[in-house]
């Protein structure tokens, strides 16, 4: 159930959204749960922004206590997502070793490789053994874990699995995809207003019960995209929860059923397209009138708009934006003429003409 909160407790939490630094998120938690009612309604919510408080705390604790010589677990993305590789030690060392050039195997520090999909570049990860009873290092692979795109998990059985499975759902990280999800992109500029773009189902609701859901927390500016099944409680959650959930492709020696991709050690040819798929994303080609599409395509989320990558391209192509065509999967036909809100799919070609 949608939780009801004043309206203080609602601009407060906008300043939580707002928060860039660490100390900034604690100062704005602190003053948010100030605001928020206890009762029975708010025990979730409650206990989300106290436990968020600890974290950010101890995460405070552990930069007054690293030193500067210190080597960060964090690594920059690269390609077109970042997958985290977690399980048996030596299956995962060894299939690492299978799918990209990096022969050596983690001792201290995650080691970044790439394996390809076709003409993409996705990044693996492949961090030191997950020590469980040390809590630095359990610290570290769970920052990595929840800075992933999406997870590969390589174990030899389903028991292993549902180990490394309680462990991450312990600490609030889900493997698999919601049923639905919404993600908010909020924007600064006060002329966009809220935009919602439907690409699922909204159950027990509608738009406009979202849009002024929305509104009431003061958020007037914003796209707002659903995939999937979606309630009103899913867009709170899109606002509130601290569960992330973890896209994951199972590597097993024994086979075994699950929700989840499950690809045996026979059929690691199929792990790649695996891998991307996970990753929710699409490649659009773009080019100029009367020339050949680029041979290097832009990697974009899953429900990207003809618009969004007109301003990834540049902010005076989306400003003067006229109309586009489109070739490929999206395309009712070659060359379909489209407006900015037309909603992009793998291996599209887009041309984009401006005023």
């Amino acid at each position: 159930m949608v939780t009801n909160l004043p309206a203080e407790a609602k601009v407060k939490w906008l300043r939580v959204m707002d928060a860039k630094t660490t100390d900034e998120k604690i100062k704005a938690i602190q003053d948010f749960l100030s605001s928020v009612p206890k009762h029975k309604g708010t025990e979730n919510l409650v206990y989300w922004a106290r436990r968020r408080l600890a974290e950010l705390r101890e995460e405070t604790e552990k930069q007054k206590r690293k030193k500067s010589a210190s080597t960060s677990f964090f690594i920059e993305k690269e390609g077109a997502g970042q997958v985290l590789v977690l399980g048996r030690e030596e299956l995962k060392n060894k299939i690492v070793r299978l799918l990209t050039n990096v022969k050596q195997d983690p001792k201290d520090f995650p080691i970044p490789a790439m394996t390809y999909y076709e003409d993409v570049g996705i990044q693996l990860i492949n961090p030191p053994p997950l020590i469980l009873n040390s809590r630095l290092i359990v610290s570290k692979i769970l920052g990595l874990v929840r800075n992933a795109d999406a997870l590969l998990i390589i174990v030899y059985d389903e028991n292993e699995f549902i180990r490394i499975k309680e462990f991450l759902e312990s600490n609030n990280i889900i493997l698999g995809k919601p049923k639905g999800k919404v993600i908010i992109e909020r924007s600064r500029n006060s002329k966009d207003g809220l935009r919602i773009i439907n690409m699922g189902k909204i159950v027990g609701s509608s738009e406009n019960d979202i849009r002024k859901y929305l509104e009431d927390f003061g958020i007037k500016s914003a796209i707002v995209k659903i995939f999937g099944e979606i309630t009103l409680d899913d867009v709170e959650k899109s606002l509130f929860e601290a569960i992330a959930y973890k896209p994951t492709v199972i590597v097993a020696l024994h086979k075994f059923n699950s929700n989840l991709p499950v690809i045996e050690f026979s059929e690691l040819n199929k792990l790649s397209k695996a891998l991307f798929e996970s990753l929710d994303v699409i490649r659009v080609y773009t080019k100029e009138p009367g020339e050949k599409p680029t041979s290097d395509p832009l990697i974009l989320k899953k429900g990207t708009t003809v618009l969004e990558v007109a301003r990834k391209l540049h902010s005076a192509l989306s400003e003067n934006f006229k109309f586009a065509r489109v070739w490929g999967p999206s395309a009712k036909f070659p060359g379909q003429k489209v407006g900015g809100e037309h909603i992009l799919e793998d291996k599209d070609i887009l041309e984009i003409k401006a005023k």
